[in-house]
């Protein structure tokens, strides 16, 4: 179903933003002027990259399970159910 495919690529691009801010904290972890304390820091580092990494594995085994069904042959059979 295309629902599965949208979904799992909605997935993907939040694990692929999780993993972004994992990088930017880890980027400016020896900044001076951090409001954060750098031990929770490496937790927050740790934690949004790790979550990251689970939702994109989770995002590519929701896309590997959704049927490889051909769009414009699922729309034809939708049209006749209609009328």
């Amino acid at each position: 179903m295309r629902n599965e495919r949208i979904h799992s690529t909605l997935l993907g691009v939040v694990g692929a933003y999780l993993i972004y801010l994992a990088y930017q904290l880890f980027e400016k972890r020896a900044d001076a002027d951090a409001s954060m304390p750098p031990a929770l820091r490496i937790v927050f580092i740790a934690f949004f990259g790790l979550a990251g990494a689970a939702v994109i594995v989770y995002a590519f085994l929701v896309w590997k399970k959704s049927p490889k069904e051909d769009g414009r042959e699922q729309d034809k059979e939708n049209e006749n159910t209609l009328k």
